[in-house]
C-alpha cells in the first residue's frame, strides 16, 4: 500500500483523484483541472467510528456522511459527496476492498451529489441506450454481456449514472463485467481467467471487455426491468403512469438508503418525473430455473429496431 501514488480517473461524470490504484477505472489526463474533483484516499478512521464498530455497528447514513464497515475488508467514510476514505483491516483482501470502492462507495457518493443512478447495465442498440435493471439476480449484468457478445456495447456494467443537460444522459462506468458462476458457464468463460469475490451469498468474477465499452455518453432511450415469473416464455410489457415512476424509483441504486440521507429533495423528484417523461419503460419476465438469454435478446432487438425519439406527456 503506497499512499504517495497519485491516480486520476473518470468514472460516472466523476472526477476521481486518489492514491489507490484501481486498474478497472478508465484514466483521465492528470493534466485536467476542474474545481468539482472527487478524492479517494486511505486513510485512518475517526476513533468514535472505531468505538461505533467495537459497539457491532456496521453502516451510519446522514445527508452528508456515510460510514460502513466490512469485516476483514476495510472501513470507508464517504463525506460531502467528495471525500472518501478508506481503512483497510489488517488482513485484507485488497481486491475485495476495491470492489466496494467500485460499487457502493460510488453509489453512496452519487446520492450524496443528488445525482441518479439506476442499478443495472446499460447497452446501446441501435443508437438507443437501454439500462437493463431488476432486483438482485434477476440477470442484469448477464443479458449485458450477452448483449455485448453480439457485438452491441455498453456503457456501464451494474450502474447507470444520469446526468440532465437537456438530454438525459448515461454516464460512462468502466470496462468491466461483474458475472456469477452460471452466467460465467453459460458463456464459456474459463473461471480460473477471471478474479472472484463474494456478493449476496454468491461469487461474482470480474471480466475484462475493453472490446465492447464504450467510453461515449449516450442519451437514455428506455429502461428494462428484469423479472422472473411463472410463465413459460419470455414476456414483454410497457409500464405506463403512476407505475412507471415508481419503478424508476424503486430501481434507484442504493434507493434504500434515501430516507436515512434525508429523503429526496424537489430537485431530484423533480429529475425522476424527467425520466418517466422521456424515456421509455418495459418489464421483461422470463421464466424461473431456464436459460432465456437468446429468447431475451430477440424481443430487446424487435423493440429497438430503430433509434426511437420519445417524449411522452
Amino acid at each position: 500500500m503506497d499512499i504517495d501514488n497519485k491516480y486520476f480517473y473518470r468514472v460516472y461524470g466523476l472526477n476521481i483523484d486518489s492514491n489507490i490504484e484501481i486498474l478497472e477505472f478508465p484514466k483521465r489526463n492528470e493534466d485536467f483541472k476542474d474545481k468539482d474533483i472527487v478524492t479517494i484516499l486511505y486513510g485512518q478512521t475517526p476513533n468514535n467510528i472505531l468505538e461505533e464498530i467495537r459497539e457491532g455497528k456496521s453502516i451510519h447514513v446522514t445527508k452528508d456522511h456515510v460510514w460502513f464497515h466490512i469485516d476483514h475488508v476495510a472501513t470507508y467514510c464517504i463525506e460531502n459527496g467528495n471525500t472518501v476514505i478508506v481503512d483497510p483491516c489488517e488482513d485484507c483482501d485488497i481486491s475485495l476492498m476495491k470492489v466496494y470502492i467500485m460499487g457502493s462507495v460510488l453509489g453512496f457518493l452519487l446520492l450524496q451529489r443528488e445525482s441518479i443512478a439506476i442499478h443495472g447495465g446499460t447497452v446501446v442498440i441501435n443508437g438507443n441506450a437501454i439500462i437493463f435493471t431488476g432486483e438482485r439476480g434477476a440477470g442484469k449484468s448477464t443479458l449485458t454481456t450477452a448483449l455485448v457478445k453480439r457485438g452491441y456495447n455498453f456503457v456501464a456494467d451494474d450502474v447507470a449514472a444520469l446526468s440532465f443537460d437537456n438530454k438525459i444522459v448515461i454516464e460512462p462506468g468502466f470496462p468491466y463485467h461483474k458475472l456469477c458462476f452460471d452466467a460465467l458457464e453459460n458463456m464459456y468463460y474459463v473461471k480460473e481467467s477471471y478474479s472472484c469475490f463474494h456478493a449476496d451469498g454468491k461469487i461474482k468474477y470480474i471480466v475484462p471487455d475493453f472490446h465492447g465499452f464504450s467510453k461515449e455518453k449516450f442519451p437514455l432511450t428506455a429502461i428494462c426491468e428484469l423479472d422472473m415469473g411463472e410463465v413459460d416464455n419470455v414476456r414483454v410489457e410497457e409500464i405506463r403512469g403512476g407505475e412507471k415512476l415508481n419503478k424508476i424509483i424503486k430501481n434507484i441504486y442504493r434507493t434504500e438508503y434515501i430516507g436515512s440521507m434525508g429523503g429526496m429533495t424537489p430537485k431530484y423528484f423533480k429529475n425522476c418525473i424527467e425520466i418517466a417523461q422521456k424515456a421509455k419503460f418495459y418489464r421483461i419476465t422470463r421464466p424461473r430455473d431456464k436459460y432465456t438469454v437468446d429468447d431475451q435478446i430477440e424481443i430487446i432487438e424487435s423493440l429497438f429496431k430503430e433509434k426511437t425519439v420519445f417524449k411522452a406527456m
